[in-house]
């Protein structure tokens, strides 16, 4: 749902202030240079008097609008203005931990740190900083902001076509060319919002296209956000950010803004009842999304759930049973007619089935095609597919309209019922299995939420499989010991199960293209922008670094977080870097660091400081979670993997039919 007309006509007045000096400051002294070269192109007679003008002023007046309302699983089917529930979040500079409070954006940012990633899990908020940062760019009068949503980039819609749509959407005839001549400029902002929400046949295609746009638009500021994925490392030189977690403080102010928006008054309850009782809950609270999903399952039942999964069946049924806040005890008749039970079958089975092609995103043919075939997997149940859509973005607002496209509220909300359909399946095991086998980065957030609903069979599948590969990797390292401490040795391994780290040193910037083409000839793998990465270290000697990360390096990440007792306890020793070691590297070599000891890397009074190099390389969100916190520890993996064992076969042994 748009904005209504009042609100409309409001926010153009409160644009115009802002609009006219970036117009008149930042595009019109370019005016003679675009004409020139539009009459290059014999398209002069296209050009007409205040053409730019209102062409410009049009597209800021738009993406304001656009920037200022979010549509939010609390208040569905409505837009909500954004700086009456924006809580200001604060991004962290990975490296040198420097904090940014994006209250009012510091648009100096981009003299310090250049090109920025915000990598950070699903519901931090990385979309809704960029919507902010948008507004306040062009209330700053700093830019010429351009937000595209990542999730729209396909084969038949190009980077370039989405900025030209946004940018020009009438005048189709106008020549597609003049974008880049515009973008020369360098006056705009360029954000890119969800990285891994590209879909998934598109990744390595849309990764390559999106590193060619931005090496020749160079001239602007870039923002990217994703959740973690080493993919991310395309962009060598993007600069790492992560979202603070909420305080408990900025958690109880977005739910009493949330109650200010509500018309039923129960946020301070909500905030008594969790100090109170001192819940699990209060690990949630570090998540906007999950505060915001506490808040809508609290309106529900008036509980407080204690599991991530809980949240979502909660807000499920308050989504179903209880739609309008606004009218109590109202309930919308569904036009499927399907029960609760019923209508979340066919979801599971949408959400597994786009789960698997990776798309948050869908025309309305796509949507009902995916609704058809979920129905025929149901034969007893009888409805009509347009009715299904029509309750999906309205009396059960699970999806979103977006255009004429139409997406999944959250993409989160995907993960959670394509984790039901699987949780529910019979063959869950073997689907768990071929997951986990796939290597596939956006199966993560379904493996988190399935390590809840399904620990046991997450345990003897995925826990079991990946320390029993871990034991056998680090029994077959460093056979020849080095004349160090076998502490870091065990950093070592630890540091290079599931990925593999290299070091090129370079006489000058050779590009991501040709270091990720020497990397991989290293590696004799298969070259692949989704997994490999290089970052280039301006320094003396200038050197790049790279790293390729398995599905199983990833979810130790999560297991980590889940506090499974199998990591190192001990974290790396602070160390100044690798660059007072280089010189024992060849210019052009690609090192691929291994348990060779005739290697620079495996120097004894090198080793400490590659181990160093390898954590930050991996992980730098040192402020959540220490760098090595997820290295594996092979007397702890040697324990659990006896456990794991001793449970399947206890398993295997119960008689499930006695006294049947």
């Amino acid at each position: 749902m748009d904005p209504n007309i009042e609100n409309i006509e409001a926010i153009s007045s409160i644009a115009r202030p802002f609009i006219e000096p970036i117009f008149n400051t930042l595009v019109k002294p370019h005016l003679k240079k675009l004409n020139k070269w539009v009459s290059k192109k014999d398209t002069k007679d296209k050009i007409e008097d205040l053409f730019w003008e209102n062409k410009f002023k049009k597209y800021l007046e738009t993406i304001y609008r656009d920037s200022l309302f979010v549509t939010t699983l609390v208040f569905p089917n409505s837009q909500t203005k954004l700086k009456e529930l924006y809580v200001p979040l604060t991004i962290v500079q990975a490296n040198s931990n420097e904090h940014f409070k994006i209250d009012t954006f510091d648009f100096s940012i981009f003299d310090k740190f250049g090109k920025i990633v915000i990598s950070d899990y699903a519901g931090m908020g990385k979309s809704t900083i960029l919507k902010w940062i948008t507004a306040s760019i062009i209330e700053q009068k700093k830019s010429v902001p351009i937000l595209i949503e990542l999730r729209k980039i396909d084969s038949g819609n190009s980077i370039l076509d989405e900025i030209f749509n946004q940018i020009n959407p009438i005048d189709e005839s106008f020549d597609k060319e003049l974008i880049y001549q515009l973008l020369d400029l360098g006056f705009f902002t360029i954000l890119l919002d969800g990285f891994d929400e590209i879909p998934y046949d598109f990744q390595e295609e849309i990764t390559v296209q999106l590193s060619s746009f931005i090496k020749k638009t160079g001239k602007n500021n870039f923002i990217i956000t994703s959740r973690p994925e080493s993919a991310l490392s395309t962009f060598s030189d993007f600069q790492l950010f992560y979202i603070q977690p909420l305080t408990e403080k900025e958690a109880y102010s977005l739910i009493k803004k949330l109650d200010e928006l509500s018309k039923i008054k129960f946020g301070q309850n909500l905030i008594n009842e969790i100090k109170e009782k001192n819940t699990p809950v209060k690990e949630f609270l570090t998540n906007p999304f999950l505060v915001s999903l506490l808040y809508k399952s609290y309106t529900y039942n008036k509980d407080i759930p204690s599991k991530k999964i809980t949240f979502y069946e909660e807000v499920y049924s308050c989504l179903f049973k209880h739609h309008d806040l606004s009218k109590s005890g109202f309930k919308r008749p569904k036009r499927s007619r399907l029960d609760i039970f019923d209508f979340e079958l066919i979801l599971r089975d949408i959400a597994f089935e786009t789960s698997k092609i990776g798309k948050v995103i869908y025309s309305k043919d796509e949507l009902i095609n995916h609704v058809s075939k979920a129905k025929s997997r149901h034969a007893r149940l009888e409805f009509k597919e347009q009715q299904f859509l029509d309750d999906l973005v309205t009396t059960v607002p699970i999806f979103a309209k977006e255009g004429l496209k139409i997406k999944w509220a959250h993409k989160s909300i995907q993960d959670f019922f394509a984790a039901k359909y699987i949780s529910n399946h019979s063959r869950k095991e073997e689907i768990i299995s071929v997951i986990f086998k796939s290597g596939k980065y956006n199966y993560l957030n379904i493996l988190d939420l399935l390590y809840e609903l399904e620990y046991k069979l997450f345990r003897k599948i995925i826990i079991h499989k990946i320390i029993e590969k871990f034991i056998s990797y680090y029994e077959s390292q460093f056979l020849k010991k080095p004349a160090v401490s076998q502490e870091l040795i065990d950093e070592r391994i630890a540091l290079l199960f599931g990925s593999d780290f290299c070091i090129l040193k370079v006489k000058h910037e050779i590009g991501f293209e040709e270091a990720r083409n020497i990397f991989t000839s290293a590696l004799k793998k298969k070259n692949n922008a989704l997994k490999l990465g290089a970052t280039f270290h301006h320094s003396d000697p200038q050197y790049y670094s790279m790293n390729e990360l398995s599905l199983d390096k990833q979810i130790l990440k999560i297991l980590r977080l889940k506090n499974e007792n199998l990591f190192l306890d001990k974290q790396p020793k602070s160390d100044h870097g690798i660059t007072k070691h280089l010189n024992a590297f060849s210019f052009g070599k690609a090192y691929v660091v291994d348990d060779d000891l005739t290697q620079p890397y495996n120097d004894v009074k090198k080793f400490s400081s590659i181990n160093t190099a390898i954590a930050r390389r991996l992980w730098t969100f040192s402020e959540r979670e220490q760098v090595q916190s997820f290295s594996l520890d092979y007397q702890k993996c040697i324990n659990e993997l006896k456990e794991i064992n001793e449970e399947i076969k206890k398993d295997s042994e119960i008689d499930l039919f006695s006294n049947i």
